[in-house]
């Protein structure tokens, strides 16, 4: 077996054979498809932006942490060449889904329909491509041309269809994504018994917002416990920023901080490397490190 094969257990199957879109943790809906910041982050991984913080340099050739593991930015991280990564999600479902679409990335149903990792491929670009799928393909061109979320959603939908056909699927052929890349169930205390040191961690909505580590005193115990993991590289955190998306209705991100920017937090001030207020609309990375940080802000 390779050293990078993907065991799906029974419960994971059934949680997405039966169609399972509700995170155990907290009764929300997994979120297992690409949003607008996976597609902020492609662009920079692709194509140095010269603008934002080179986040090329702390993914490619590196060992990378993700908490938590939704969305698919751990398969850019893949892509972009990063040497292994380790995600991890507390929620069981989600990571059941992530382990599917690493497992069976090549799967497609024919030789001229897409596969799952085309249809992450798709479902990441700013204006989704025109895909050839089973059915509705005329429909699919008037959505494509006048309503490109509604051609979104049919991707997602279609991206569903094919994990659980790839489950049922007897074809013994290796599908897998061919990339040193985990999924684990669990929260920071296993990261830290398993004992594994890392260059980089990702951490995307995590930290300050709803339904994730939410009071101050959390968010700082967190840092204090990852940067130890972290002994020589840099923890990236998104969103930084309490600005709204749009000035009077947009969302406000980091609502749990009562007002203040993640880098203005005094106790983990000291390991703040760079704050990049212009990532993604304004919501911000705060880069931290314990190696002899010097503030660029």
């Amino acid at each position: 077996m390779n050293m990078n094969t993907t065991l799906v257990s029974q419960s994971e199957r059934d949680w997405v054979l039966n169609r399972q879109v509700l995170r155990l943790t907290d009764n929300k809906e997994v979120q297992i498809y690409p949003m607008g910041a996976e597609r902020f982050l492609s662009s920079c991984l692709k194509q140095q932006q010269l603008k934002f913080y080179p986040i090329q340099e702390a993914i490619r050739g590196k060992n990378i942490l993700t908490i938590p593991a939704h969305g698919n930015s751990s398969f850019l991280f893949a892509q972009a060449g990063a040497r292994s990564i380790h995600a991890y999600d507390q929620d069981p479902v989600t990571i059941a889904w992530m382990k599917v679409f690493k497992k069976y990335y090549h799967f497609r149903e024919a030789k001229n329909l897409p596969s799952i990792g085309e249809l992450l491929d798709a479902l990441t670009q700013w204006y989704p491509p025109r895909l050839r799928l089973a059915q509705g393909n005329h429909l699919n061109w008037i959505k494509h041309a006048l309503c490109p979320n509604a051609l979104r959603r049919t991707y997602v939908h279609y991206l569903v269809h094919l994990a659980q056909t790839a489950l049922k699927d007897k074809d013994s052929a290796d599908y897998e994504l061919e990339a040193d890349l985990t999924f684990h169930t669990g929260s920071l205390q296993e990261i830290i018994h398993s004992g594994k040191e890392y260059d980089t961690a990702f951490i995307p909505y995590l930290l300050g917002v709803k339904n994730g580590i939410e009071q101050q005193s959390d968010v700082i115990d967190f840092i204090y416990n990852l940067i130890k993991q972290i002994p020589c590289g840099v923890i990236l955190v998104t969103p930084s920023q309490t600005t709204r998306d749009f000035y009077l209705f947009g969302k406000r991100y980091l609502e749990t901080l009562h007002g203040h920017n993640l880098s203005e937090l005094k106790a983990i001030k000291k390991f703040l490397l760079q704050n990049d207020d212009r990532w993604f609309r304004a919501q911000g990375l705060a880069v931290f490190t314990s190696k002899n940080p010097t503030n660029k802000n």
